[in-house]
């Protein structure tokens, strides 16, 4: 299991991993900086999400957090360097979020514009090689005040589930749990289509899972759950 963790007592979250059985914990990356939103890549390596890009926010006092990579198995040496093989795939001066792997090996994430364009409208899905080259729009990024995160591939299909969280983003990442097929192109509004929630009186969900095109796990507020699609 590949996951963040903040020591109490320490400022910084870091890279673990541990067995399913809970041994074997073990501490992959350190150093000033927050490390969280691991994924594994195919070759092995590591996609998270870290401040070590040393920005800020340019509209407010936080820090931000692109896109780097590792590996997953540091001498004690590396580790006191920060973690072994490390390196920046992201130059984006905002935030980018939660990426994972798609079938083709692509990463899918959520990054943030804000040169040019507007503080706080642009959340939308893109993709990059495993390398950091071909930096591409995936869905959405002509459609402001929805944050698209959360995006996993849909096992069986060329459609992704996300949460799209209204606005500037809602708590948790909690928004309407959304399916997109991307074959239309990015900017095909018909493209994007929420879970019906005809049996739910909950409105918003975070960390879908996908299990299949009609299957979804997700969490509220009151823990977890399974949300069908096909209602």
């Amino acid at each position: 299991i590949l996951f963040s963790y903040r020591k109490g007592g320490q400022p910084f979250y870091h890279l673990y991993e541990v067995n399913i059985d809970g041994s074997g914990l073990r501490q992959i990356t350190s150093g000033p900086c927050d490390d969280f939103e691991p994924a594994y890549l195919p070759d092995g390596g590591i996609v998270f999400c870290s401040s070590r890009c040393n920005r800020f926010v340019n509209c407010w006092v936080v820090r931000v957090a692109v896109l780097h990579r590792c590996d997953g198995d540091p001498s004690a040496e590396e580790l006191r360097a920060g973690g072994k093989n490390m390196r920046a795939l992201s130059c984006n001066i905002e935030q980018d979020n939660t990426p994972w792997v798609l079938p083709d090996g692509r990463i899918l994430y959520t990054r943030w514009e804000y040169i040019d364009r507007a503080q706080i409208r642009f959340h939308h899905l893109w993709t990059m090689n495993p390398d950091g080259s071909n930096q591409t729009v995936f869905y959405g990024n002509m459609h402001p005040f929805t944050v698209m995160i959360d995006a996993k591939p849909i096992p069986g299909s060329a459609k992704v589930v996300a949460s799209f969280s209204p606005k500037h983003g809602l708590a948790e990442h909690a928004g309407a749990v959304t399916i997109v097929d991307p074959r239309n192109g990015p900017d095909d509004l018909m493209s994007a289509k929420p879970i019906a929630r005809k049996q739910t009186r909950t409105k918003h969900y975070r960390d879908p899972y996908p299990l299949s095109e009609e299957l979804f796990l997700v969490a509220d507020d009151n823990g977890f759950g399974v949300l069908d699609s096909s209602n």
